[in-house]
């Protein structure tokens, strides 16, 4: 979600755009997926429950594979806090439900809410939930920043839109998806190279790699 959602902080964001529906699709999809899983929703790049010598957390790019261009190995269940605070731009009630259900599990310390909880499947079948008990100061200041922008009138993107380099190509950010162009995702088993196919154009055309 990081990817999706931190450039929101300080860029604006204007309905119906490119930019605004794939930040909405991009949290619906989570909220989708963490509902079968049965947990509270945001995975995005964070620490983890696993350790270093020294005992320090470790450090990994999370995602869902049905946003990313990249299909990677299949890694833990984690789902980070400031994440939902991001998602306040664009789903706020949601991503409120969501931290206050986070937070009435206990998942914060000292100084917030925790970086991350991990979850593992016990012999119970049910999902066992790990609290990484670390806190980063820049997902911390990303969560401040995404807070003040919702109570305050979004000060952050008011400064970064004063720019006059910013105004003299603020236009890019209204770009709209074209009305003439359908695309299509064939769900089917996956191949060695994801795929998407175009109406009105023949044959195929693989996605670049990259992870999102």
């Amino acid at each position: 979600m990081f990817e999706y959602l931190m450039p929101s902080l300080w860029i604006k964001t204007y309905p119906r755009t490119l930019l605004e529906q794939s930040m909405r699709a991009v949290v619906e999809a989570q909220q989708l997926y963490c509902r079968g899983q049965r947990t509270p929703w945001g995975i995005s790049e964070s620490a983890y429950a696993a350790v270093d010598a020294n005992g320090c957390y470790q450090y990994c790019a999370f995602g869902l594979s049905g946003v990313a261009l990249k299909r990677s190995w299949r890694r833990p269940h984690v789902v980070a806090p400031y994440a939902s605070f991001l998602a306040l731009e664009t789903h706020p009630a949601a991503a409120v439900r969501n931290l206050r259900r986070m937070w009435k599990r206990g998942w914060a310390g000292k100084y917030g809410f925790c970086d991350a909880i991990q979850f593992e499947n016990a012999q119970t079948g049910r999902s066992e939930a790990i609290v990484v008990t670390s806190w980063m100061a820049h997902h911390l200041a990303m969560s401040l920043i995404a807070v003040a922008n919702r109570l305050l009138g979004s000060p952050f993107q008011q400064y970064f839109h004063a720019e006059p380099q910013v105004m003299a190509t603020e236009l890019l950010l209204h770009e709209k998806v074209s009305a003439g162009l359908k695309v299509r995702s064939k769900v089917e088993p996956e191949p060695a190279t994801n795929t998407l196919t175009l109406e009105g154009f023949p044959g195929r055309f693989p996605v670049p790699q990259d992870t999102a």
